[in-house]
């Protein structure tokens, strides 16, 4: 029974995942970070608990996503996410990948020597975290 809707709700729920991680990407790029900060801590408890309540509500008949709540599912736990990248970006040095542009540092040597070692823990944890959210928001909506 958890394998059929592991199969059936898998899918949309990545899907919405992914697609939250794309706004909150541009999110960053375009906001502030002083806004995107504050928009994360305002968007980060609620958005989860609903994602996981959100199957009691469809069951319930409060329909508002239509059979597409599992899209927006992912799309709720996509701030938690999001957060360790975030906070590892927003925490960063201005011009940390310019100064090492600027000693003769090369693409490779730039991504080996810094943007790996500092996002690495940040993506083991978000991977962790979607994998976790995900399988509770599964779990929670089998029948």
């Amino acid at each position: 029974m958890m394998a059929l809707s592991l199969r059936l709700h898998l899918a949309p729920i990545l899907s919405g995942l992914l697609l939250g991680c794309v706004v909150i990407t541009l999110l960053m790029r375009l906001l502030p970070a002083k806004h995107v900060r504050l928009l994360g801590l305002l968007v980060l408890l609620p958005g989860p608990a609903l994602a996981f309540a959100l199957p009691e509500l469809h069951k319930a008949g409060v329909i508002f996503a239509g059979r597409y709540y599992d899209v927006l599912q992912g799309g709720l736990i996509s701030p938690a996410v999001m957060l360790p990248f975030g906070a590892t970006l927003l925490g960063m040095p201005a011009g940390t990948t310019r100064a090492a542009i600027g000693l003769g540092a090369k693409f490779s040597t730039r991504v080996r020597l810094i943007w790996l070692p500092l996002l690495l823990p940040a993506a083991l944890l978000s991977c962790t975290m979607a994998v976790l959210l995900t399988v509770g928001c599964v779990i929670l909506d089998r029948p």
